[in-house]
């Protein structure tokens, strides 16, 4: 499926499911989900992706599924639809990427959640404007206690990540070097146990 207006679409090759990505935070998610309306009628509207872990007894590569989510920015609850594999907790929405001391922060002052992201509480909230059930899926990235550069600097304003300007920011910090080797294991690790959970949970086959 072609790339429209820097939206990313992917159908699943034996099944009516479609994917969409247009890059980090709310005006990415907001456009994938409009972009979505185009391409399909949505019956059910999951958020996929990485997280970061608000729970210190979280692995790396654990897969979660959220009852609720909460928008940090509005303080509106979303409740997930009901399913049997909800692991519970709830998952924060923020504009930014949370750093080692935003999570303590947020540990203490919400003492359910288990787990960050940017997106999630977005499209809960265009699920419900629409009268879609939602889920949302997530696999931790990033444990509680990393010592990771702080992102945010490089995430543009359309929601892209700037590659180019953050290796030059790291070339010269050894200090980030083993924590930033770990996390791409890690990341990787997350994206293939969220695909073999997902599988699992639409049952389909992954593609190939």
């Amino acid at each position: 499926m072609a790339t429209v207006d820097g939206v990313a679409g992917f159908q699943h090759p034996s099944a009516t499911i479609f994917a969409f990505h247009a890059g980090m935070g709310a005006g990415p998610a907001t456009r994938a989900f409009a972009r979505a309306q185009q391409v399909c009628e949505p019956v059910m509207l999951y958020s996929v992706g990485w997280a970061g872990a608000i729970s210190p007894k979280l692995m790396a590569g654990s897969v979660l599924r959220p009852d609720a989510v909460l928008d940090l920015a509005t303080g509106k609850r979303y409740t997930c639809a009901a399913t049997e594999y909800l692991t519970h907790g709830t998952l924060l929405t923020s504009r930014r990427v949370a750093q080692r001391e935003d999570k303590v922060r947020l540990a203490e002052s919400y003492p359910a959640a288990r787990s960050i992201d940017m997106e999630a509480a977005t499209l809960a909230r265009l699920a419900i404007a629409n009268g879609l059930p939602f889920r949302t899926v997530k696999a931790v990235s990033d444990t509680f206690n990393e010592d990771l550069p702080d992102l945010n600097p490089f995430i543009t304003a359309d929601g892209q990540f700037a590659n180019a300007r953050f290796i030059a920011y790291v070339a010269v910090r050894p200090r980030y070097w083993s924590a930033l080797a770990a996390f791409g294991k890690q990341a990787a690790l997350a994206a293939a146990n969220l695909c073999d959970s997902l599988a699992g949970e639409l049952r389909v086959e992954k593609p190939r």
